[in-house]
């Protein structure tokens, strides 16, 4: 069964590497998706696949997934509906 999980990161995000860090990951597993700042300042990462990768990634997530952030603060939410994204995405190489 796959998921999709919405997560948005808050707090210390500039020159922590967040999304270079996460799009690494989540191609590692095999997710589909985006990772962008958003317009709150916020990194905003939205990834869907299977269920096994999705809870490999939010471990990832909830270890930290920058070693040069001084926080690691997130909101998650978890969907079972799918969006049908082919590919990961970044606002950034």
């Amino acid at each position: 069964m796959n998921k999709r999980a919405l997560i948005k990161f808050f707090g210390d995000i500039y020159g922590t590497g967040y999304r270079f860090f996460i799009k690494q990951k989540a191609i590692e597993l095999g997710l589909k998706g985006y990772c962008k700042l958003n317009d709150q300042e916020q990194i905003e990462v939205e990834v869907e696949g299977s269920k096994k990768a999705i809870d490999e990634f939010l471990v990832f997530v909830q270890k930290g997934v920058s070693p040069q952030a001084d926080s690691n603060s997130f909101a998650l939410e978890l969907f079972d509906d799918l969006k049908g994204y082919v590919r990961m995405e970044s606002d950034i190489v």
